[in-house]
């Protein structure tokens, strides 16, 4: 107990003085500094901000106004801020949440040392050892990589924590005070961020089914304890989630987010250090690369003793030699978990989804959430690295009894060495771009609150912050993100005012609040649904100097610009000029009767196939998946030269994470392709319930053959309409659906 007492204020302190020589300028000022200037950073610290000044309870009001978001869907580290905001009425802390942040993810690596010294001597390794390799594991960590974003996932200690906590279970008689421990972590970690709570439950299940198999013999006797650990990895998983819904007010968050088939882990993102030489080498040879979200780098001692391992193996079998398990695998009780990380690391690199079998995430659907697969690989990392450290020194016991005791201990201390540069090397890379200055959540690029005073204007003559260039998401299926800029410039001026802002950048934001902030630059054919939501009082316009397109335009040419300057402009809009020219369309619709001409128009409305939604009328067109033909015309005998306008309505579907593909085929007489272009389907303003009008506009061409089709899965088409620019065409159902230029008409209590 004494030398476990020596090693670990040994190591705290050099780990502490490690962390003081990389992080001591930010230790000294936290809030001077951003991690990282991208967005997806700066969201992370200004939702954690925001919500320290101007937020209570489990809705954060600072984004997607006027309806919030939940705490536990914006990677706002929902537990914690909660007790920030507790120690706030004791202490003023809701002006430091950039330092807050910033010195709470410093100080959790220091946190995570003794949980792995704790796990390396429980397999018997020497405290100046367990010591010297806590530290090595720790700042090669893939998780000290997350500095730069996602700053959740930065927590290194949850891992070892969880182990640690699930060795001392095993080894315990009575358990109740481990499970207690477990699940306090599991769900300590799961209300930091929901992969924390995918991690705690994934490696106890994968524990499971190893010891099913070790005590295949003997079922029975394993049930009790067996159900014991299944529910130490359950429990906490559905509290989570079930916490989370049951407090959640929507209930269409996307289902489905991209990234589950992508963002995996291989065998070169576990053996092979970033940017290696042979992945150069092999460039244009064979395929080593793999993403960023699937590192999870174990070093070179470990991979070339998982290689030594593999030739070993390849020998024996070649030479027909039974492989004796325990010159591999000597430490029975570390045997357990490295099978479980094996495990783990199968899942993470998508196996066996992507092998054609997808469809087992339609059987568990909260699987497809974790659109980083990569992630999990490194519970495979912690526990291999742990192997690597306890079969090292298990091969320099050997060489000891052998009477070769000072050379096995030098070579030792050299593999040490050379893991210990690979860990610095790698702790230098991921924070040689993290010392950005804080000039955004700060006043040093602009004091928003002097600049509405010297402007006459005050905070509380806004309602809410809208930005231009746009920027956005829903769901991973519409994606504006050339304003992602000015979205930063709209933080600034929300952490300042406390004004919410309207837009928001969340994959799992609510579909219906999402495209109705998308249609909030839509054609003046649209209503603008979301303003019935909110009230009179002025927008307060922030403008990035970018250039912006038509609709961006029109909307800054609408509003009164008070303020300019050479990182953001600010203007008054009324919040009615979204909906400016709605009502004059509206008057004009009324005039017109139904002009539906063959011969000048192509109009299909898909009514003689039945479909479960249609956009108008009662029918549409369906594919559950593949490609189907829209139409397939000669257009310049029938429209001449003038310019035509190509538009049909596509329906979000929920089901897949991607939007279907639009492409206009052009062939010419003799059935040769002269071009095919595909047709802009996620970056789209006219937006109607869940409806997307996709448009084209063109001049055909003599002798031409225009074909259209569309691609994908779960593909709902309705009201196809070609017509010549210039032209007004006036479409009228018999059930009372309306279309003026395939914009559908409000009807009765809607206008």
């Amino acid at each position: 107990m004494k030398k476990n007492t020596i090693a670990l204020i040994a190591i705290l302190g050099v780990g502490l003085l490690i962390l003081v020589a990389i992080f001591g300028k930010v230790i000294v000022n936290p809030n001077s500094y951003l991690f990282s200037s991208s967005g997806d950073a700066v969201k992370s610290y200004y939702n954690f901000s925001y919500y320290l000044k101007y937020d209570e309870g489990i809705a954060h009001e600072g984004i997607n106004y006027p309806y919030g978001d939940h705490l536990q869907y914006i990677n706002s580290h929902p537990l914690y801020v909660q007790v920030i905001k507790g120690l706030d009425r004791i202490y003023p802390l809701a002006d430091k949440g950039v330092g807050i942040l910033n010195l709470s993810m410093i100080f959790s690596l220091l946190f995570a040392i003794p949980f792995i010294y704790l796990v390396l001597r429980k397999f018997s390794l020497p405290p100046w050892y367990a010591a010297v390799v806590s530290l090595i594991i720790l700042f090669m960590s893939p998780q000290v990589d997350r500095l730069g974003g996602h700053f959740e996932m930065v927590y290194a200690f949850f891992i070892p924590l969880f182990w640690y906590l699930l060795i001392c279970w095993h080894e315990a008689t009575k358990k109740a005070w481990w499970t207690l421990l477990l699940l306090i972590t599991a769900l300590v970690g799961g209300f930091t961020s929901a992969y924390y709570a995918a991690f705690l439950a994934i490696f106890p299940m994968a524990i499971f089914l190893v010891q099913l198999w070790n005590h295949r013999q003997n079922l029975k006797g394993y049930l009790a304890e067996g159900a014991h650990l299944l529910l130490i990895a359950i429990l906490p998983l559905l509290l989570v989630r079930g916490l989370a819904g049951i407090t959640d007010w929507v209930d269409d968050r996307p289902d489905n987010p991209w990234g589950f088939f992508i963002f995996h882990s291989n065998l070169f993102s576990i053996f092979l250090p970033p940017g290696s030489t042979l992945q150069e080498l092999s460039r244009g040879i064979f395929d080593i690369s793999y993403k960023w979200e699937g590192r999870a780098y174990v070093g070179l001692p470990a991979t070339l003793l998982a290689l030594s391992f593999l030739l070993t193996l390849i020998l024996q079998l070649a030479g027909r030699k039974r492989p004796a398990a325990k010159s591999y695998f000597p430490n029975r009780d570390l045997n357990l978990y490295l099978a479980a990380s094996v495990i783990v690391l199968i899942f993470s690199m998508c196996i066996p989804f992507k092998w054609g079998l997808g469809f087992l995430t339609n059987i568990l659907p909260p699987l497809k959430q974790f659109r980083c697969l990569g992630r999990f690989s490194w519970i495979f990392y912690y526990v291999f690295t742990v192997f690597t450290a306890t079969y090292l020194y298990y091969l320099y016991r050997i060489a000891r009894k052998k009477g070769y005791g000072t050379p096995a201990l030098a070579l030792l201390l050299i593999i040490l060495a050379y893991w210990g540069i690979e860990s610095a090397s790698m702790i230098r890379s991921s924070t040689k771009r993290i010392f950005n200055k804080n000039d955004i959540l700060s006043t040093s690029g602009g004091d928003v609150q002097a600049i509405l005073g010297e402007a006459g204007k005050n905070a509380e003559e806004f309602q809410g912050i809208f930005f231009l260039p746009f920027a956005n998401t829903c769901g991973d299926k519409l994606q504006f993100e050339k304003g992602l800029g000015a979205f930063s410039e709209a933080m600034r001026c929300s952490d300042q005012t406390g004004i919410p802002i309207i837009q928001s950048f969340s994959p799992r934001l609510s579909y219906a609040h999402a495209m109705s902030s998308i249609q909030l630059l839509a054609d003046s054919s649209i209503y603008k649904q979301r303003v019935k939501d909110m009230n009179d009082r002025d927008i307060l316009l922030v403008i990035a100097p970018q250039e912006l397109n038509n609709r961006e335009s029109d909307l800054l040419a609408r509003a009164e610009v008070f303020w300019t300057g050479s990182r953001f402009s600010l203007a008054t809009l009324p919040v009615q000029a979204f909906n400016q020219g709605w009502d004059s369309w509206i008057t004009m619709a009324d005039t017109l009767e139904e002009n539906l001409d063959p011969d000048q128009v192509i109009y299909q409305d898909f009514e003689d196939i039945s479909s479960e939604r249609s956009f108008t009328g009662k029918g549409s067109l369906y594919l559950k998946k593949g490609s189907v033909e829209l139409f397939n015309e000669k257009l310049y005998e029938r429209f001449s030269d003038s310019v035509l306008e190509l538009s049909f309505w596509l329906y979000l579907d929920h089901r897949t994470d991607n939007m279907p593909t639009p492409e206009l085929w052009q062939w010419d007489k003799d059935n040769k392709l002269i071009h095919k272009e595909k047709i802009n389907s996620r970056e789209i303003h006219n937006v109607d319930g869940m409806w997307v009008r996709i448009s084209k506009e063109f001049a055909p061409e003599p002798g031409t053959t225009y074909q259209l089709t569309i691609r994908g899965k779960y593909i709902t088409v309705d009201d196809l309409l070609v017509k010549s620019k210039d032209s007004r065409v006036m479409i009228r159902h018999k059930n009372g659906d309306h279309l003026l230029d395939n914009f559908r008409l409000p009807v009765g209590t809607d206008r």
